[in-house]
Formats: C-alpha cells, sequence, structure tokens
C-alpha cells in the first residue's frame, strides 16, 4: 500500500509541476498487452494496465514534445506460470497532432518497482537487481509510437513500445536475452491548449 501512495503522490507532483510550464498536462490510463521475445517460446499476452500522468510542450502549431510518469504492468503468461512486474516509466516523444490525428514516437526508460510470479497458488514478490539473487533487472528502455484521435479534451490511442533492454539480471544472463513487448491501448484527458 505505501508503494502505491508513493507513486500517486509522485504523479500528482509531476502534474503540478507539468501544469506551471506545458500547453496542454493531463492523466492517461489503459490496458497494456505485455509480452516478451527470446527466452519461452510459448508465451501468451499478459493484460495488465497502464496510469499516470503527461506533459506536451509545442515547438509549432502541430509538432511538439511529450513526456509523462507513468506506471506501466509488463510481463508475460506461460502453462506454468505468470510473470508481471510493474515498472515506473518515462516515455519521451516527438508528437505531431493535425485535425484530430495525433501521433508520437520516441524512447522510453523504466524502472522496476514492484510485481509478482505466480506459480499455481504460489506466489512471490520480483526482486530486482542485477546480482544471482534477483529476478529481473532494474532498468527497461525502448521505443514507443504512439497513434491515436483527440475529440475536445480527450485522446484515444494505441500503441507499441518495444524493449531493447535485456531484462534477465547481468549476473545471471550469458548469452540469453528477455525482452518486454507491450501493445496498449488508452485514454489520455487533457487540459489547457486546444
Amino acid at each position: 500500500m505505501k508503494i502505491t501512495t508513493n507513486l500517486l503522490s509522485a504523479i500528482l507532483v509531476f502534474c503540478c509541476l507539468a501544469s506551471a510550464s506545458a500547453q496542454r498536462f493531463g492523466v492517461k490510463a489503459g490496458l497494456n498487452l505485455a509480452t516478451v521475445t527470446g527466452g519461452e517460446e510459448d508465451v501468451s499476452m499478459l493484460p495488465t494496465f497502464m496510469i499516470g500522468g503527461v506533459a506536451e510542450f509545442d515547438f509549432t502549431d502541430n509538432v511538439g514534445l511529450g513526456v509523462g510518469l507513468q506506471v506501466h504492468g509488463k510481463g508475460f503468461d506461460d502453462e506454468d506460470f505468470k510473470v508481471n512486474p510493474i515498472y515506473l516509466q518515462v516515455p519521451v516523444q516527438v508528437q505531431y497532432r493535425n485535425n484530430g490525428f495525433f501521433a508520437g514516437v520516441g524512447p522510453y526508460v523504466g524502472f522496476g518497482i514492484a510485481g509478482k510470479i505466480k506459480n499455481g497458488d504460489n506466489s512471490q514478490n520480483i526482486e530486482f537487481g542485477n546480482d544471482e539473487d534477483s529476478n529481473l533487472a532494474p532498468l527497461d528502455f525502448g521505443a514507443g509510437v504512439e497513434l491515436g484521435y483527440e475529440f475536445g479534451a480527450f485522446r484515444a490511442t494505441a500503441s507499441y513500445n518495444l524493449g531493447l533492454s535485456n531484462i534477465i539480471p547481468s549476473d545471471v544472463a550469458g548469452d540469453e536475452s528477455v525482452k518486454n513487448n507491450v501493445v496498449g491501448i488508452s485514454l489520455a484527458y487533457l487540459f489547457g491548449g486546444e
């Protein structure tokens, strides 16, 4: 519960700071369909969530920069166990807006903060680190693309985040590499701007 309170406080502070200098700021939530590449061959998408804040700064009438502070669920599901890490993620996007159409592309970095590994009725907390006692590496980074449409203060989007970092702890990874991949749909409510 303390982690949830701290995360909500961080998102609230981000929104307050962003509102002081951004042309638009807001809140965003949605569904993530997460999986991994590499490692296990038979993994299924894991339905999870994303929630957080966004701030946008215009360069021109149509082009700008978007940043966020968001909580993303990631992971995968297979026949034996389910891995559901949660990351505090900071996306940075170059954005294009025109007649309701929206597009954004750019990098993200995520910091592992919580999560569970479930095997049947057994469950354990995920330990983030790079040593032999860790389940997952603490850092996740990659590139994302987002497309959508704006109607009034709302923006509905579909996105894809391609993980570029190995999420296996470096002390045990060897030649093995596993990377997060997430397909998402979300709805944002934006304050300010047009």
